[in-house]
């Protein structure tokens, strides 16, 4: 199928996200002045999400891992609208938002996912989301309150132990040791609770990692409660299921993630936990011209579902098959397969330790932490600059046409 490239194509982007952000650059470089990019977000910014965990113990500030997504889409020619997105009409190929009625030819959707609180009475109410650099500044600033009570005298308690919650742990103990001394912890002065509802931490994981992370967080004063889960809140109490009653002073959600509210009510087939389907090209089912990118969507290979964790490099190695996909239709072109990759996952216990993830390889240090603040370093120092080096690299003869043989050989 081709499109009349007299005008210039309308293409979309939901999420200034890994995905979002992804999807626009690789567009721009795949399409140059034959599309007008629109990338729409409700936030002014682009948060590095791997690292605002570090938010919570004070180590960084949310402005150290951010950057205006207008300073760098503007440059290359993206055009930004920061705005919330309010309905979505596949029929019409139309974006609405507070101000803005938008058309589209193509439309990318990396939206990613919100706190699933699991009809649970009291939760989204009193516990503390983390989703966000928002989140995690709101919760810094009510651990700092906590703890100016001289007597360091409370709890916080982490429900959920998969990789948030025990990042957020190791984050919270660092706070802790720091503003009441190690001792607080150790001696039971201070509290903090991981609950979870499997028999360990880190569900999925390879078993010695599970074991590892529990073992290391247990020595540093941190109680887990593992096979236990919670079934209301309270104001300044948990009750677990099996009728338990724990005292809170702050209770962090990381326990499970749902599809945003905009995803349920658009009206193309989602999966039985209602995840945008998506087909091996990332074409929504029923509408090939919405791809669908990053944590909010559910890839199916034929009838089969492809098992993919919702980590930041699928989503980029997504919006990248996404884009050039986009730019093979545009032309008549056949499309190219999403085929998940596995690559390393870093994941943090606090200031001293993390855990290097590659498969059944696992290690294990203080430099897994120095490798994780690198790779955060590298990939906002790479999107700061992306648009001088596009704009450069797209002065190349047949540049466009580069890009494309690169992607193909790299996907």
């Amino acid at each position: 199928m081709t499109t009349d490239r007299s005008e210039k194509t309308k293409i979309v982007i939901l999420g200034g996200g890994f995905a979002g952000l992804e999807a626009a650059f690789t567009l721009k470089g795949l399409l140059g002045s034959s599309a007008g990019i629109t990338l729409i977000d409700r936030s002014p910014y682009h948060y590095f999400i791997p690292s605002i965990h570090e938010i919570i113990s004070g180590k960084v500030e949310a402005q150290q891992i951010r950057i205006p997504l207008r300073t760098m889409l503007a440059p290359a020619g993206i055009d930004f609208i920061q705005e919330e997105v309010l309905a979505l009409d596949s029929g019409r190929h139309q974006v609405s938002t507070d101000n803005t009625a938008l058309d589209y030819d193509y439309l990318v959707l990396g939206i990613g996912a919100e706190n699933n609180f699991f009809n649970i009475p009291g939760a989204a109410e009193r516990a503390y989301r983390f989703r966000s650099a928002e989140n995690a500044e709101r919760i810094r600033r009510e651990l700092v309150r906590i703890m100016a009570d001289e007597s360091c005298d409370y709890t916080v308690m982490i429900a959920g132990g998969g990789t948030e919650g025990v990042e957020v742990a190791g984050e919270v103990a660092d706070a802790v040791e720091k503003g009441c001394g190690r001792d607080a912890l150790l001696s039971g002065r201070v509290t903090i609770e991981l609950i979870e509802g499997q028999d360990r931490l880190l569900p999925g994981f390879p078993d010695r990692v599970r074991s590892f992370a529990g073992d290391h967080l247990m020595k540093r004063g941190v109680t887990l409660t593992t096979g236990s889960r919670i079934i209301e809140v309270r104001k300044d109490s948990v009750v677990l299921d099996g009728g338990a009653i724990r005292p809170v002073s702050l209770l962090i959600w990381t326990g499970g993630i749902q599809p945003p509210k905009l995803i349920t009510t658009l009206s193309l087939p989602k999966d039985p936990f209602g995840w945008l389907k998506v087909n091996e090209h990332l074409q929504a089912f029923d509408d090939d011209r919405v791809y669908g990118v990053g944590d909010s969507i559910s890839c199916y290979r034929g009838e089969e579902p492809l098992h993919i964790a919702r980590l930041a490099y699928h989503a980029q190695d997504q919006a990248r098959i996404a884009a050039l996909n986009i730019a093979n239709h545009l032309e008549g072109r056949g499309l190219v397969p999403y085929a998940p990759k596995n690559k390393p996952q870093l994941v943090s216990l606090g200031r001293e330790m993390g855990l290097y993830i590659e498969g059944d390889e696992f290690h294990t240090g203080a430099w897994v932490v120095s490798l994780k603040k690198g790779i955060e370093k590298q990939h906002l120092l790479a999107y700061l600059t992306k648009p001088v080096s596009g704009a450069l690299w797209s002065k190349v003869p047949g540049s466009e046409l580069l890009n494309r043989l690169w992607l193909q050989r790299a996907v």
